[in-house]
């Protein structure tokens, strides 16, 4: 078969029509950094999350009845400590291993992003919200117990974030540290 005189059958790219496909596919995110889209004080909780998560990354995992029993009621605890607390227990709510990234990752994992979700929906009330988002990820038996630990820590939530202002400066020695 001789081919002489045919144009090259190469498929042509139709930068329009990709860009358009493109946005209209929620995978796909033009911004290279999602925390832009936070609030200021959302990302300095998700710095905070952050940490804890590497705080808690070695530490052995408790049992959400524990953590409830040992945050209690009582206000004398740090705020840190009861989000360490959360950050421990959230496997066995989700019955998996939650996934937090590195404090200077760009990116959001989805446990991240649900966990900011909740946070904020119960930090302003808005319960059915909440709601759905516990019903969505979290077995009946232990949503009382993690309803607990998120709803103390959506009302330390400001302590946490004023706690995170060293941890916003991207030359932070503890970040250094930390994400080497």
């Amino acid at each position: 078969m001789d081919i002489v005189g045919k144009q090259d059958a190469r498929p042509t790219l139709d930068l329009d029509k990709t860009m358009f496909l493109a946005a209209s596919d929620p995978r796909v995110v033009f911004d290279s950094d999602q925390r832009a889209s936070l609030e200021p004080k959302d990302r300095r909780l998700l710095a905070q999350m952050r940490l804890s998560a590497l705080r808690c990354r070695s530490r052995s995992r408790i049992e959400l009845a524990q953590a409830c029993a040992m945050v209690g009621t009582r206000r004398d605890i740090p705020p840190d400590t009861v989000l360490d607390a959360l950050i421990r227990t959230l496997g066995e709510a989700l019955g998996r291993s939650p996934r937090f990234y590195r404090p200077t990752a760009r990116a959001l994992s989805f446990d991240e992003s649900w966990l900011l979700r909740l946070i904020a929906a119960l930090r302003d009330d808005d319960l059915t919200s909440a709601t759905f988002l516990l019903h969505s990820r979290v077995p009946a038996q232990v949503r009382r117990s993690l309803v607990h630990l998120v709803a103390r820590v959506a009302s330390d939530s400001d302590t946490l974030t004023r706690l995170a202002d060293a941890t916003d400066d991207p030359a932070s020695p503890k970040l250094e540290r930390i994400a080497s």
